[in-house]
């Protein structure tokens, strides 16, 4: 025979106004069961031990009979209304627990009725033994159903984002909660890489300062981060940055770590009345290190495709990469100057103080370079120390000729060896030509 069965029994038999089967949860009593007649009673509330029958009950494990119900009706705390409530019983459960009857009736429970539903009480416990482990089994069964499915993501992965979204919202309907999202650090800036649920738009692939935030707490703790219902401190710092719109009434952080140092977070978010499941912890838990795994992946492939796209002596783009570059810009129209700076005698230099000296000094004209013509600039190394650069801007001869006058003085003034040994020429796109290798011979020999 099922809870509801039983609660339906207890109801019929004593002609009650409500019955409910409540369980004791932490610090708190949840409905397992009931039936009523009232349309204010609430099942989805929670009753607090302290401030209520059904908590006294469950305290001090002993039944109650109040035949001429006086009190406030809050005591009860189910209801959301005054219902006019004249007769009052509990009796508690073993596992700890507490059936509560009412009625609109005076006098109507007495110590035989009281007797009668302690014989109710005995078969009660073993069904709400049996439910709950019931319950248990559905949990793990359903843990493994998750865990199976998110690594099932991982498996078939595309390596990008829409893997991320997916299990995030695998992990949001197990969560209860109304958005949950994905974050990591980048370069002291949090940079959010996935999200789902309400308002994921708005926040999805955002950057923020990591400082004095929700998100930030779990960074820099490095451990999981869990907000009851409404705290106080949502009220007092930001989920994500000021400003950002989100309005949390419930949060739970976890770490992404990766060589046992978080680089990011996991974050589930309630919206809304509805609290997060403290159930999920465990399997919310399990999804960040899932997550980890993945966006660590991610990242060390990225590190490897730059590696591989790079210079290993500079950390320059390779040239492939350089002019795929450029015939981009040249097929959208946009005018560029392509700059040759050469150091001549470079193969001498290698030759009389090593390969070692060597990579420094291509270093030191790349750091050169780079400083004169900004990161938004794209720099190659053709061969020796010859390097191209792409600057976006106008064509004015006038700028051009700055340009190259502060870069040359800028490589002289690193390089004290270099002497005046540095050539560096211009030519621009479309003014000198169309033509991406006709404007490389352009540049060199303007430097010259």
């Amino acid at each position: 025979m099922s809870l509801d069965v039983f609660v339906q029994l207890v109801f019929n038999v004593y002609e009650a106004y409500t019955v409910g089967l409540y369980v004791k949860d932490d610090d708190h009593l949840t409905c397992a069961s009931a039936v009523s007649f009232a349309k204010s009673f609430d099942r989805a509330k929670a009753l607090p031990l302290d401030g209520t029958l059904a908590g006294w009950v469950v305290k001090h494990r002993e039944p109650l009979i109040i035949g001429n119900f006086d009190k406030d009706e809050e005591t009860l705390g189910y209801y959301g209304k005054k219902e006019e409530i004249k007769s009052f019983m509990a009796y508690p459960l073993e596992i700890p627990g507490v059936i509560v009857v009412d009625s609109k009736r005076q006098w109507i429970f007495t110590e035989k009725e009281k007797k009668i539903l302690a014989h109710f009480v005995a078969v009660l416990s073993q069904e709400v033994e049996r439910e709950k482990r019931l319950r248990e089994m559905e949990d793990e069964r359903e843990e493994l159903s998750l865990m199976r499915r998110q690594i099932g993501f991982l498996r078939q992965s595309r390596l990008g984002t829409p893997v991320v979204e997916e299990i995030l919202k695998e992990a949001l309907s197990v969560s209860g909660g109304d958005l949950a999202m994905a974050g990591v650090e980048r370069n002291g800036r949090l940079s959010i890489v996935g999200a789902a649920g309400l308002g994921a738009a708005d926040i999805l692939k955002a950057e923020w300062p990591v400082r004095m935030t929700i998100a930030s707490s779990v960074l820099e703790g490095g451990k999981e981060f869990l907000l009851p219902y409404e705290s106080g401190y949502l009220k007092e710092k930001p989920l994500l940055s000021h400003g950002d719109g989100i309005k949390a009434k419930q949060y739970f952080g976890f770490p992404l770590m990766m060589d046992e140092k978080p680089f990011g977070f996991l974050g589930f978010v309630s919206l809304s009345q509805r609290p997060l499941r403290e159930s999920s912890i465990a399997r919310l838990a399990d999804t960040a290190v899932l997550m980890s795994l993945f966006l660590a992946r991610l990242r060390v492939k990225e590190e490897m495709e730059a590696r591989t796209n790079r210079d290993p002596a500079t950390g320059s783009l390779r040239f492939s990469s350089f002019f795929d570059g450029l015939g981009e810009m040249a097929q959208q129209k946009k005018g560029f100057s392509v700059v040759s700076v050469k150091l001549l005698g470079f193969g001498l230099y290698n030759r009389n103080f090593g390969v070692a000296q060597g990579d420094e000094v291509l270093r030191k004209m790349h750091q050169s370079i780079e400083h004169c013509v900004g990161k938004g600039a794209i720099i190659t190394r053709r061969e020796g120390a010859h390097f191209y650069v792409a600057v976006a801007g106008s064509d004015s001869p006038e700028e051009s000729r700055n340009m190259l006058n502060i870069l040359r003085f800028t490589i002289l003034s690193v390089l004290a060896t270099a002497k005046k040994n540095v050539e560096v020429g211009a030519a621009h796109f479309p003014r000198d030509g169309e033509d991406l290798w006709q404007l490389f011979h352009i540049a060199e020999d303007r430097g010259k």
